[in-house]
């Protein structure tokens, strides 16, 4: 239960920053694209969230100038400089601002009511056909479905505004009211004094400026709507995502886990998916003229698994890096065409570009020709004007040129291929047959060849090998013949030595004289044991070692060889215990180079081990094989390379204060390798590994078994050879 709930916080603080993201883009997206509703925000307050077209900035300036013109063309005495107008000034002036008016409000289509009414002159004017004043007190009659924007109440000299804060836009400062055009005047205070003026908007109807604003009112409560919205959201995951950062990280880390095994095709069909959104709402995100656009809304929210689909990227690309392009079928195609290709021979794949060079020659030809004959074609001439005027006829004619004559390099190039391919193999096949051993003519290849110094310096190459191949050997042959002549001509005087010494260890000597005779015969046996082994491993090298394979068991070999070195073993401190099958593991080797392997390593073992340890003897079966391990623990720190410890007079004892030739493991190895084996040495820390190997034999163990070579008589002819083992 406790880990489900460790999981579930990791996938919550993962989602606590993507939505984070996805609120961020959202946020940012509306403010951008909703720059003017946020200015407006700014300047008109909450309200806008209302949608209504009435509190926008510049429907209060669209009214003021209406209002303005009204006043002008019905109670106009003076101009922006204050010096009285003549009566042809004032009213040309008043006639064309009442004619303004006019053609404002009709371009509005019935969206503005007004009314004036003279109430000296007992006449009015206007397109509201109810009664507006009330004849007791001259207050307003106006139905629901009109909304007032400015009344002039003339007998009271009172002047109503119902736009909020839009007294101060009306006039200038001075007391000049300001037309649309900006031309300033000051109304004559009696002819106000005579007039009741009131205007209005139907809320009902609307058209012309005042629908492109009620679009705009509901486009800005849109765009506010979703940056709130948004802001508020990236605010709460922003704070959950700081309290969750720790189990982040680790979601961060199983989640590009599992990315790395999303094929990238779906990652682009997700990014396509998002281009596609964008492209289909790209109406309603853009807009223009102020017109409101009702789907800017699901437009907006699009932002969200934008954003999302961002962060996932991102973090994708952040953690898995250039393994994000790995995972995809056209990297799966190219490893699938590589490995294919990798394993075919190289002059099947030099085969394999040369069929191609001549199927693009062929196509190139054949395309060409083909061109040729369009060109040549009625058709081309009955679109005669056309192809002159647009120059077809020519690049026809220059195209399918150009393709034959491509086609015939690309053929030329396949015929020289073909012979570059036949020259490589033939020094290929001259490289395996020197590989093998085998010397044959001097490789000649024809004079143009391109491999032609490349076979000249095949030839020289041979040859050096050749000398220097027979150099070695004859160095090699008097190298063995050295040591085994040495070897055969040491035996003869040591033996001397060693009957010598037998006779006076039986001798009555004074103590002194008994104990050097016995040193001197101890001595003597060590020295005939290691001229034994530099024979025989002269006699390995040079394979001229004879051998005899039988097959035996491994495993009772082993046993015999322990029970034979019983009395060296229990004089030490160390315990050896086996570990094999029940069953016999059948092996095809000589008996006696076999023990003499396992002796050598055994004596290893008790000269190199660290006291009162164990040595433990494994055998076991693997893959058709035979598996022996001898494992010690040394006494010395194993400090030395693994390979460098086989080679011939080299002791783990560096000091060589211990008894030994160098030649034991060497030795074995050898041996292993004569008899179809190998022989290996690895190390642990102190631990000493030497791990023999052996093919399994065939038969079934019944029958190898019987056909099996007594151990007895292997460790007679092992102990014969080593009277020391």
């Amino acid at each position: 239960m406790a880990i489900k709930l460790k999981k579930s916080k990791k996938i919550r603080a993962f989602c606590y920053r993507l939505f984070a993201v996805g609120a961020f883009f959202v946020t940012v997206a509306s403010g951008v694209m909703g720059k003017d509703a946020l200015s407006a925000f700014l300047e008109q307050g909450p309200k806008l969230l209302y949608g209504k077209f009435y509190y926008l900035p510049e429907y209060e300036t669209f009214m003021d100038g209406i209002y303005n013109q009204a006043l002008a063309g019905y109670s106009t005495a003076y101009d922006a400089d204050s010096y009285s107008l003549t009566e042809f000034d004032a009213d040309k002036f008043a006639t064309q601002n009442r004619d303004a008016l006019y053609q404002q409000i009709e371009k509005e289509g019935g969206s503005i009511v007004y009314s004036v009414r003279k109430i000296a002159e007992d006449t009015g004017s206007g397109n509201i056909s109810f009664p507006i004043f009330a004849e007791s007190d001259g207050h307003l009659l106006l139905p629901e479905n009109i909304r007032p924007c400015y009344y002039w109440d003339g007998p009271n000299g009172v002047e109503h505004n119902y736009i909020h804060n839009a007294t101060d836009n009306i006039t200038d400062g001075a007391g000049y009211r300001v037309l649309a055009n900006g031309e300033r005047f000051s109304p004559d205070i009696e002819a106000l004094e005579n007039i009741r003026l009131i205007i209005g908007v139907r809320t009902d109807v609307l058209s012309g400026t005042l629908l492109r604003m009620s679009r705009t009112a509901v486009s800005y409560q849109i765009f506010l709507s979703v940056f709130f919205t948004g802001l508020i959201l990236c605010c709460i995951f922003g704070l959950l995502s700081i309290f969750s950062r720790k189990a982040a990280e680790e979601a961060k880390r199983s989640y590009s886990v599992f990315t790395g095994k999303v094929p990238v095709e779906f990652k682009l069909i997700c990014i396509a998916l998002a281009g596609f959104l964008f492209y289909y709402y790209r109406k309603y995100l853009f807009f223009s003229g102020g017109a409101a656009q009702h789907g800017a809304y699901a437009a907006l929210w699009i932002f969200f698994p934008t954003g999302c689909l961002f962060y996932l990227l991102w973090m994708d690309l952040k953690y898995n890096e250039e393994k994000v392009f790995v995972n995809s079928l056209p990297a799966r195609m190219y490893r699938f065409f590589r490995e294919y290709v990798l394993s075919r021979p190289w002059y099947r794949r030099a085969m394999a570009i040369q069929v191609c060079t001549l199927l693009s020659a062929l196509v190139f030809l054949i395309v060409g020709l083909l061109l040729l004959y369009i060109e040549g074609t009625s058709s081309a001439v009955i679109l005669g004007n056309v192809l002159h005027v647009l120059k077809i006829r020519q690049f026809l004619r220059i195209s399918g040129i150009l393709l034959i004559v491509l086609s015939v390099l690309l053929l030329f190039m396949c015929f020289r291929l073909k012979k570059f391919i036949r020259d490589m193999k033939t020094i290929t096949a001259r490289l395996s047959e020197m590989q093998e051993g085998i010397c044959n003519a001097p490789l000649t290849l024809p004079a143009h060849s391109l491999l032609k110094g490349a076979a000249e310096d095949l030839n020289r190459l041979e040859d050096g090998i050749e000398k220097a191949v027979e150099t070695k050997n004859r160095s090699n042959k008097l190298r063995v013949e050295l040591l085994t002549n040495v070897s055969h001509d040491l035996k003869t005087p040591l033996t001397s030595i060693i009957n010598y010494a037998d006779l006076l260890c039986e001798e009555e000597l004074p103590q002194t004289a008994a104990d050097y005779a016995f040193a001197l015969k101890g001595k003597a046996y060590r020295l005939k044991s290691m001229v034994q082994d530099v024979f025989d491993l002269s006699k390995a090298a040079s394979g001229n070692l004879p051998v005899e394979k039988h097959r035996l068991d491994l495993v009772k070999l082993i046993r015999q060889t322990l029970a034979d070195m019983d009395e060296r073993i229990q004089a030490g401190t160390l315990t050896f215990k086996v570990t094999a099958f029940a069953e016999p593991v059948m092996i095809e080797a000589d008996g006696e180079k076999l023990y003499r392997i396992f002796q050598n390593l055994f004596v290893n073992a008790l000269q190199y081990s660290l006291e009162n340890s164990r040595v433990h003897i494994q055998v076991s079966t693997e893959n058709g094989y035979a598996l022996a391990k001898v494992k010690n623990t040394s006494k010395w720190e194993l400090d030395f390379d693994t390979q460098e410890i086989l080679e011939r007079f080299v002791r783990a004892d560096a000091s060589r204060t211990t008894e030994g030739s160098g030649l034991g493991l060497s030795i074995a190895q050898s041996f292993a390798e004569t008899c179809g084996g190998a022989l290996t040495v690895e190390t642990d820390a102190d631990m000493f590994i030497a791990s023999v190997r052996f093919p399994l034999a065939q038969e079934s163990s019944e029958a190898a078994a019987a056909l099996a070579v007594p151990v007895q008589e292997l460790s007679d002819k092992a102990t014969d050879k080593d009277p020391e083992a």
